[in-house]
């Protein structure tokens, strides 16, 4: 089975967390865009939580029923989000917590081996978030709701620490199907 991640959701997430200028993400239109009709076809018996299962153009992928970013609209199956395979490489031959370097768009940007945030995910290399989204919890505890605004958007989230815990708390999104 071969897996693939809608870009529809996890776009804000990986845009906050890998610091590049010119992200897709934040060049969308105001808020998410849709899920694909096929994915919403994939919970339309479900619950939220629910796990499902979503053809789309050709591949098969496991995932949750989750509501839509906004809140509105009806379930969809958001497959769990994977890493770019360049961040899986640069880990490929090193263990949880070890400093690594990944290449995105010509640019390389030093950071920690992870397995994201449920320490269940592929083994990735994980740049440190942006100085707006550190900034944003620097008076604020773990946990604490807090407001990012990075390329002229605003966004809400959680004060969070990295997966290993080394790095500072900054604002992260809210966790799709969470």
């Amino acid at each position: 089975m071969t897996q693939r991640s809608f870009p529809t959701f996890t776009g804000v997430a990986l845009a906050l967390t890998i610091p590049f200028g010119g992200n897709a993400a934040f060049a969308q239109p105001e808020g998410p865009p849709e899920p694909p009709a096929e994915a919403i076809s994939a919970c339309a018996s479900l619950s939220e939580g629910a796990t499902c299962t979503v053809s789309f153009q050709g591949q098969t992928v496991t995932g949750k029923c989750v509501k839509h970013p906004d809140g509105d609209g009806p379930l969809a199956c958001l497959p769990p989000p994977r890493p770019p395979q360049e961040a899986i490489s640069a880990c490929a031959d090193k263990k949880n917590g070890d400093t690594c370097t990944v290449s995105f768009h010509g640019r390389s940007v030093q950071g920690e081996c992870a397995k994201g945030p449920d320490g269940q995910e592929t083994l990735a290399c994980q740049p440190p978030p942006p100085a707006e989204a550190v900034q944003a919890c620097a008076s604020l505890s773990e946990g604490a709701a807090c407001t990012l605004s990075h390329h002229g958007r605003s966004h809400t989230g959680t004060c969070r620490n990295s997966p290993s815990g080394k790095g500072p708390l900054a604002c992260a999104p809210p966790r799709p199907g969470r």
